[in-house]
């Protein structure tokens, strides 16, 4: 079975209809008639939060990160080896803390990345499905 996670950016196009975001919608459609595992870290709930919080406002913020916890979207805590993992890529390239985080999550989950980043290209051991 087919195994994503997905990155912050794939949600963003998929709730503010970007370019892209019928794939996401495609994707996620696989996921909620189970014919694919969804995944996102910890951290998105972060960034979707403070991301619609200062772009919107908190109403918007709290409704998105609702959605996201009643979605079929498995939340992956971020752990010890996840945190430790996130830090061997943060330490061999300059990708931000949070995309280190999502691609450990990621590995370790054994899912692809569903994103259109370029920093998780940098991870060499995680695999990419990019949406636009």
């Amino acid at each position: 079975m087919m195994k994503l996670m997905f990155d912050t950016k794939a949600i963003i196009a998929f709730f503010n209809n970007e370019k892209g975001a019928d794939v996401v919608e495609k994707l996620l459609a696989e996921v909620d008639c189970g014919k694919a595992e969804g995944y996102i870290s910890a951290i998105t709930l972060t960034e979707i939060y403070y991301l619609y919080s200062r772009r919107v406002n908190a109403d918007t913020a709290k409704k998105r990160v609702e959605m996201l916890e009643q979605s079929n979207l498995k939340i992956v805590p971020l752990d010890e080896r996840i945190a430790v993992k996130a830090g061997e890529y943060k330490a061999s390239s300059s990708i931000p803390v949070a995309d280190a985080i999502i691609g450990a999550s990621a590995y370790f989950a054994g899912a692809e990345v569903v994103t259109d980043d370029e920093d998780f290209e940098k991870m060499r051991d995680v695999k990419i499905l990019k949406f636009r």
